[in-house]
């Protein structure tokens, strides 16, 4: 069950303890492409609008605008970073409210690098733009939601539902998330 992160800006400290803040991984190969590709293309448009008169300009300028829309929010939604606390795990995401996993609920941690290389399909959410989430299914894990921006550097979280992360220093947050939510290694 996610709940809303409310309050927890980065830094601050929780009732329970102190947050131990983690970086999302670097960008994935596919990741940098789609978001190359998705930058590109309102920036496309906007050139074709601006070398073309009449008719095309118009057309050429609506797409741009609805394209740098999607842009826009496709980059406001993706993880930016994690925090572990006694609590909680935190997803923030850039311009778009956190979510939490409670800590109570976690019942395993473990590094899927393996991910990278399996074929997952989305049911819902973004495919690649800045990162991959939303929720998603694959043979080896079922159902499961993710906020990752690199597959390689994946993190399952178990609780009944699934979560799969991305954090630069994995095997520093599976100890983290270990030690809070005590799971056995």
């Amino acid at each position: 069950m996610m709940l809303p992160a409310s309050n927890l800006a980065p830094g601050k400290r929780t009732p329970a303890s102190t947050m131990a803040t983690y970086k999302t991984a670097g960008l994935d190969k596919t990741a940098t492409v789609l978001s190359f590709i998705l930058v590109g293309a309102p920036v496309a448009a906007a050139l074709v609008a601006l070398s073309r008169g009449g008719e095309v300009r118009s057309v050429a300028l609506i797409v741009a605008a609805i394209l740098f829309v999607v842009c826009s929010a496709t980059y406001a939604m993706a993880p930016s970073s994690y925090a572990v606390s006694q609590d909680r795990i935190i997803v923030r995401r850039h311009f778009w409210p956190s979510s939490s996993i409670p800590m109570s609920q976690v019942k395993s941690c473990y590094p899927y690098p393996q991910l990278s290389s399996t074929k997952t399909f989305r049911l819902i959410g973004n495919g690649g733009a800045f990162g991959w989430y939303g929720i998603y299914a694959c043979d080896e894990l079922g159902t499961f939601r993710m906020y990752a921006t690199n597959r390689s550097k994946a993190v399952v979280i178990g609780n009944g539902a699934k979560f799969v992360l991305s954090p630069e220093r994995t095997e520093s947050f599976v100890a983290a998330v270990h030690e809070y939510a005590r799971t056995p290694s």
